[in-house]
């Protein structure tokens, strides 16, 4: 039967809906599909891990940080810095059913354990309550629990299954006070730590000494937890691994007669013992220092206290290496070492005599200033040589030799020493200290020329001369190891916390070497041990090992009579290896003097450096010092490389030079023959720089040699009279 025209029309749109519909049908379908894929496969991890956090909260276990031993690390040593584990006891309130059955939870528990509910009061507002079930987070009840505690709510917290006890660990610094500036302590992050993700918010963080320096090798890594909030269960995702092991070059008993021997001298100070031959640090003493377990474990009240009352006393300065005091009479070896190694003329000597009247008057070559007058610490030394002079600590000899041969070798041999560097010390915030010259001076001081009074000044270690007790320490190690300056460090070993097995061990590291002869660093060391056995610190005798060192006392600009700073760089044993000499350099200041405050100090740390030294191994030393002095037993731990192309039997560049050429000595004037053959020329001031337009000034003239000329030669402005022992 034929459709009519208008079944066929409805009939068509019929199927052009049907058409529409499918298709919109599939189109959802296939939308519907796709995203279900996207969500299942593309975002699966995304989404998982969001509906996770939903239904559960993820928490972080803090893992102990790593143990810190001394150098003499056995398995089962008493630690320096060690781990104390406690217990807390917390509760969660999203496993309660509502406020009010919390509130009577910790009001039944105050009553049981005869505590005070009032500091819990604050969490059972409405508002407080219900973000504290929203991020699952707990109430700590009991912290630090005693075992009477825990015996006294066992009962109770198996019939109430609303809490958990927590283990947490303490930091323990069995040396406290003694040895804080190298420990340092630990605490929460600070904003900008966060911000540049030292650590997180949670973590604990190392504040200073080597807590902060090697803060990634302390940190463990942290355990992770799942905590579900519907089925109140816990999943262990990761555990806790504690942080590495550090062996230090600390030795414990050093350092405890360090901060003994400090305490006793009642002053602020600093003191440090350092391996000459290594830079392995045996000793860093800093007074005033504070607790660290305080710091690190104490409760708020205390930690804010004692904070303010060590940042009033400046306790957290750590003077070793951010203290600046002038160097004074522990300057001198190297002014006598500058001398015999660089003076212009090459005319110094260990013989070279001077006459010490009490005091050098450095004369004025302008009509209306009178002459300068500096004053040695006492009324006359008589006619001294070089190691006398260091003996006694003569000022007017230093005066002589510094005026002698100029700034120059003096600033020259100051920085190859290290003395306006930082040493690299491991520790945070080391500065540098200060070597000036005339370049300093014009900057500093508005253009102020450098004058001649300077030099004088520069040449007893005062004036502008500013160094750390570390920069003094490293500067004898030189002196004692041919030149060579290595790097202070306070790491020995890295260990495995498991095993103890070593992942990565120090090894001496040298920064430079200053060329200078051995023959002049013995009589250094002749002058320096002279010190002790008929000088400036006899009293260092009484110790069984042998000492050499310089005394120093430096003046400050308070008026009040004995407020000088003192001095002392020693070193035991004289004679021995570099690498079995340690070198203690010792700070007190308003010391009045260097033999009367900071030698103490330093006997008391090398007496405990060395406890079994006897008389018999003194002899031996000697012995042996006496046959390498003939040529026997001799041992070229180090010879000297010779520049390339250099032939046997070609002289040294680094010798002086009378090393260089033997004949030298005998035709060098000297004593009295040396003073007959000298003479009043006009225009040349010994020591000074050559400069033109001088021609009226008096001058020096030495025959045979040539006549420089000098700079215009002034008292300096301040310093005079320098007492420097």
């Amino acid at each position: 039967m034929a459709k009519s025209l208008h079944e066929y029309r409805l009939e068509r749109k019929f199927q052009q809906r049907l058409y529409v519909f499918t298709g919109l049908v599939f189109t959802a379908a296939l939308i519907f599909v796709f995203q279900l894929g996207n969500l299942q496969l593309v975002k699966g991890y995304e989404n998982r891990v969001l509906a996770r956090k939903f239904v559960s909260r993820q928490e972080f276990t803090v893992a102990p940080r790593g143990l810190v031993y001394d150098r003499n690390f056995k398995p089962g040593d008493k630690p320096v810095i060690e781990n104390i584990r406690f217990i807390d006891f917390v509760i969660y309130p999203s496993r309660f059913k509502n406020r009010d059955t919390g509130k009577q939870y910790i009001e039944t528990f105050c009553s049981v354990m005869g505590r005070d509910c009032a500091p819990f009061a604050k969490h059972f507002a409405k508002k407080k309550w219900r973000q504290l079930v929203r991020k699952n987070e707990s109430i700590t009840l009991l912290s630090r629990m005693t075992r009477r505690e825990q015996e006294r709510l066992s009962t109770f917290h198996m019939s109430q299954r609303y809490g958990e006890f927590v283990t947490k660990h303490l930091r323990y610094y069995s040396m406290g006070p003694a040895a804080s500036h190298v420990t340092g302590y630990i605490g929460l992050p600070t904003r900008s730590q966060l911000d540049r993700k030292l650590a997180l918010s949670y973590q604990t963080i190392g504040k200073a000494g080597v807590e902060a320096r090697y803060d990634s090798e302390l940190r463990g890594t942290d355990g992770v937890r799942i905590r579900h909030r519907i089925i109140n269960e816990d999943e262990q995702i990761a555990g806790t691994e504690p942080g590495n092991t550090l062996v230090l070059t600390i030795d414990r008993a050093v350092q405890a007669a360090g901060y003994r021997a400090l305490i006793r001298a009642g002053k602020r100070g600093a003191a440090v013992a350092v391996n000459a031959g290594t830079g392995e640090i045996l000793a860093l003493v800093s007074n005033p220092s504070f607790d660290p377990n305080i710091l690190s474990s104490g409760t708020v009240d205390q930690r804010g206290k004692h904070f303010r009352q060590v940042k009033r006393h400046k306790g957290f300065l750590n003077l070793t290496i951010q203290g600046k005091y002038p160097p004074a009479s522990t300057f001198k070896p190297l002014v006598a070492l500058a001398a015999l190694e660089r003076a212009p003329r090459r005319d110094i000597n260990e013989n070279t005599p001077y006459t010490c009247y009490g005091s050098f008057t450095l004369k004025s070559t302008l009509a209306s200033a009178p002459d300068t007058r500096y004053a040695c610490w006492t009324s006359g030394h008589g006619r001294v040589s070089m190691i006398s002079a260091l003996a006694g600590s003569c000022n007017v000899y230093i005066y002589n030799v510094g005026y002698h041969i100029g700034s120059q070798p003096m600033i020259h041999m100051a920085r190859a020493f290290g003395l306006d560097k930082k040493t690299g010390i491991d520790l945070p915030g080391e500065i540098e200290g200060r070597v000036p010259d005339q370049r300093w001076k014009q900057i500093n001081l508005s253009g102020a020329k450098w004058y001649d009074g300077d030099t004088v000044n520069m040449s007893i270690g005062q004036g502008y001369m500013e160094t750390t007790p570390m920069e003094l320490a490293v500067m004898y190690g030189g002196f004692l190891n041919r030149g060579k300056l290595y790097r202070p460090h306070l790491l020995k070993e890295i260990r495995d916390p498991i095993t103890n097995r070593v992942i990565r061990r120090s090894e001496p590291q040298m920064v430079s070497e200053v060329p200078v002869s051995p023959r002049s660093l013995g009589l250094i060391q002749d002058g320096m041990r002279a010190v002790v056995t008929r000088g400036t610190a006899r009293s260092l005798q009484k110790y069984p090992v042998p000492i050499g060192g310089k005394t120093g006392t430096a003046q400050t600009r308070s008026r009040v009579k004995g407020k000088n700073h003192a001095g002392f760089v020693a070193y035991a044993p004289p004679g021995a290896p570099p690498e079995e000499t340690i070198v203690v350099a010792v700070f007190v200041e308003y010391g009045v003097g260097g033999g009367l405050s900071a030698a103490p100090v330093a006997g008391e740390m090398l007496n405990a450096a060395f406890p079994d030294w006897t008389p018999q191994k003194t002899r031996e030393l000697m012995e042996r010092r006496r046959r390498e002095a003939l040529g026997f037993d001799r041992v070229d731990r180090e010879a000297p490389v010779l520049p390339d192309g250099a032939a046997d039997g070609a002289p040294n560049p680094g010798a002086s030079p009378f090393e260089r050429d033997p004949s030298a000595r005998a035709a060098a004037p000297q004593g009295d023959e040396a003073q007959q053959r000298t003479r009043i020329e006009p225009g040349f001031v010994p020591g000074a720089q050559t400069s033109p337009g001088n021609q009226n000034r008096p001058q020096i003239k030495r025959e045979p040699t040539p006549q420089p000329q000098a700079k215009p030669t002034n008292q300096a402005p301040a310093n005079r009279g320098r007492l420097s022992l």
